[in-house]
């Protein structure tokens, strides 16, 4: 009774039961390996996955039901959620920590495999047998750490949800992310079927689609990430190499190797045991990241990484049993394995894929060891990481070299090419790429390594720009899809190089009302805006650029009320050839601004330094009617209706206050178009009068002002890493739907 009291029965049940048909589809599936033909298992099998999904996704609703009931009974609600958290960041809630992460994971894994029964075709069941042994891992994971633990007394409140999930990216980029993660699993299943059942014809053609969706899902997840770090963190960049980010990028990373690996397969039967290592390693990696980011291992090392929750050893032995597994097979079946020796000549399509491949592999490689160096150097000392200078460093020729080669992949045809026939075919994308280097060098690029990177990347842009046009004459917008992602990737790297290497930084101090000349632009520190509902604190800089043009910047910069940590969110100013970046680091609010108190009944107005202030009257239902509320003993909102005129102009403004039940006053300052502030200070219930509190309005005493510092960035060309993977994923959306298209096809006829 005593375990009882202490869970929340529904949702265990709900996991107790997907782990029941989980077991049983299994069994269901290892008993069709072999039987193709009992239809009869396969019906059981299938109907037995999909009450093992229904029940995944019950207890998921569970979860967000408990979630947005504030019922703080449940550990996980109470620890990442709060009273006052608005609903739709109760979403961000759900998988703010480890338990509801794996459980977001478990249910995209348990959704892909309902269209993945009947894709597999006669390979269903080794196929499905596999996958589910992976949706078993984190099921196992989330029974022994379930999230409907429930706590022995009820809090008033919980914890509240960390302020930097609080961000509408953060709502949908951790799912996409781990959908991502859930469909590496998919080309490793089929890997696995493959060498277990000794067939290899068919497995690239199957997984191809799977490996090539799967990489979107994951880089369509990595530029969310990216961007919500750059306009959310405040330092001014979209990739700080942190393990984390890392644990996401290794995968993609891979699947990228993957799928010109299955490409190539499918069109020359070749690198066939290359192609089950790399599907192999990428579910490995995404374990490995996994074990990294979750086990507290890397929890001195990453402002993201988890504390232990005692879930290292299942996380260890999952690991251990899929590689250690998968290990087994690629050592006893890769030798038997059939394929064609490559013949091709280093100067053709199939020679420079494969260095291409290699390329990335050793980019996914070097960044895997960078991100495990504080286990590494465990082994001699004390543990260390290596900083972002390390991967800078280390990927520059890397990204060099890929440059080159995606520049010349597009004019190589499989048999081989002579020198002189590339050259002439690349005569139009090197005219286009030399004239872009002369206009960086115009521009203020003089570095001859940075020259050397415009000229290789925008070679790379024209040359798959010029073979995209190519393809969509020949046949349509979908077979240009791979080398639409390859110009995708040219305008990236020159975005990378231009807005990391040729960015200007600079920090200032303002003075409110002072101008500055900062980095070619004048900023004046306006004022400061009070938090009004779910507005946070924020600081109203003008600026106004050289040209002429002005807009008004509002950074912000407040105290975190649960954590008490000061959090700062810059202001990014996107135009079409470069950012304006400001980030807050310091307020200091100076003197106090001078004060005026107003005595006011209906109808009567007060001037305070040229600004007239009339009361209209109260406002009993600002939020909600305020005599039902006082009659259920809830929180009373009263407003006063002002009407604020300023040089002509009339402002109608509505400062509240609150009483609580325990008879406590809330009372925040409002803040008035123009600077000032008023402040509903008291009422008097008698006359029906008001007492307002004007600040800001007047002259302000003698004495310091308030400053603000400030960094002042310019992100020259910063769009061009969006866009260019905004092409990447067009791309590969494109590919996507011709390769499905093509699997279907295959299927139908059977081969």
């Amino acid at each position: 009774m005593d375990f009882l009291a202490r869970i929340y029965l529904p949702g265990v049940l709900a996991l107790g039961g997907a782990l029941l048909f989980a077991l049983v589809a299994l069994a269901a599936y290892v008993q069709l390996l072999g039987r193709e033909d009992d239809d009869a298992t396969r019906a059981f099998a299938r109907r037995a996955y999909g009450f093992f999904v229904l029940s995944v996704v019950l207890g998921a609703g569970v979860l967000f039901v408990l979630l947005l009931r504030r019922d703080f009974r449940i550990e996980y609600v109470s620890q990442y959620s709060g009273a006052e958290l608005p609903w739709f960041y109760q979403f961000s809630a759900f998988w703010a920590g480890q338990k509801g992460s794996f459980l977001i994971w478990l249910v995209a894994g348990s959704l892909l495999g309902l269209p993945l029964r009947r894709a597999a075709g006669r390979e269903e069941a080794p196929v499905m047998g596999v996958y589910l042994l992976t949706q078993l891992g984190l099921l196992f994971i989330l029974v022994r750490e379930s999230p409907f633990v429930m706590l022995s007394q009820t809090p008033v409140d919980g914890s509240g949800l960390n302020p930097l999930l609080q961000d509408p990216w953060m709502v949908i980029h951790p799912p996409i992310m781990f959908a991502g993660y859930a469909a590496s699993a998919i080309p490793f299943s089929f890997a696995v079927a493959a060498m277990f059942r000794r067939r290899y014809d068919r497995w690239a053609h199957l997984a191809f689609p799977w490996a090539l969706g799967g990489f979107l899902v994951l880089g369509t997840a990595i530029l969310m990430g990216g961007y919500w770090a750059y306009k959310t963190l405040g330092w001014g960049g979209y990739w700080g190499w942190d393990p984390v980010e890392n644990a996401s990028l290794v995968p993609w990373l891979l699947g990228t190797v993957l799928i010109h690996g299955l490409h190539m397969e499918r069109r020359k039967g070749r690198y066939r045991r290359a192609n089950l290592v790399i599907a192999c390693l990428l579910y490995f990696s995404v374990l490995y990241g996994t074990f990294l980011t979750r086990s507290g291992v890397l929890a001195d090392f990453s402002v993201h990484s988890f504390v232990d929750l005692g879930i290292s050893g299942w996380l260890i032995g999952l690991m251990a049993f899929f590689m250690l597994g998968g290990a087994y097979l690629l050592v006893t079946r890769l030798p038997s394995v059939p394929t064609t020796k490559s013949e091709d000549p280093l100067l053709s399509r199939g020679g420079f894929m494969v260095l291409s491949t290699i390329t990335v592999g050793i980019c996914a490689l070097v960044v895997a060891l960078g991100t495990s160096a504080p286990l590494i150097s465990r082994l001699w000392g004390p543990p260390s990481q290596v900083g972002p200078s390390f991967y800078n460093r280390v990927n520059l020729p890397i990204a060099l070299l890929v440059a080159l080669l995606l520049a010349l992949v597009p004019y190589l045809s499989w048999q081989g090419n002579a020198p002189r026939e590339v050259a002439r075919r690349l005569t139009w994308a090197g005219v286009f790429a030399l004239v872009a280097t002369a206009a960086a060098g115009f521009l203020g690029v003089h570095q001859p390594l940075h020259l050397l990177f415009v000229l290789l990347a925008v070679l790379a842009l024209g040359s798959n720009l010029q073979k995209t046009v190519d393809k969509v004459r020949q046949g349509g917008l979908r077979a240009a899809g791979g080398y639409l992602a390859h110009v995708g990737v040219g305008v990236i790297l020159v975005g990378f190089l231009a807005s990391s290497a040729y960015d200007q930084s600079a920090k200032v101090t303002l003075e409110q009302g002072v101008p500055k000349r900062v980095e070619g632009m004048t900023l004046t520190f306006n004022r400061f805006v009070p938090r009004n509902g779910d507005q946070k604190e924020r600081m109203e800089v003008s600026v106004v650029r050289s040209n002429g043009s002005r807009y008004l910047a509002y950074p912000q910069l407040f105290l975190n009320d649960r954590t008490q940590q000061v959090m700062a969110h810059p202001h990014v100013k996107s135009l079409l050839l470069q950012d304006l970046y400001i980030s807050p680091i310091e307020y200091d609010p100076g003197e106090p601004a001078a004060a005026r108190r107003l005595h006011l009944r209906k109808g009567e107005e007060a001037t305070v330094a040229g600004t007239r202030f009339r009361f209209l009257g109260f406002d009993l239902n600002a939020e909600g009617n305020a005599l039902q509320a006082m009659q259920q003993g809830g929180v009373v909102a009263v407003g006063a209706k002002l009407d604020v005129v300023r040089e002509g102009r009339t402002e109608r403004v509505l400062p509240l206050y609150r009483f609580t039940p325990a008879g406590e006053v809330d009372a925040r300052p409002l803040p008035l178009t123009g600077g000032g502030e008023v402040l509903l200070a008291g009422i008097d219930a008698s006359s029906g009068a008001v007492q307002l509190e004007v600040r800001g309005v007047e002259p302000r005493a003698a004495g310091p002002r308030p400053k603000l510092a400030v960094d002042v960035t310019r992100k020259p060309l910063i769009g061009l890493v969006w866009y260019g993977l905004y092409v990447v994923l067009a791309g590969g959306i494109l590919a996507t739907a011709q390769r499905l298209r093509d699997a279907f096809v295959l299927e139908r006829a059977g081969v």
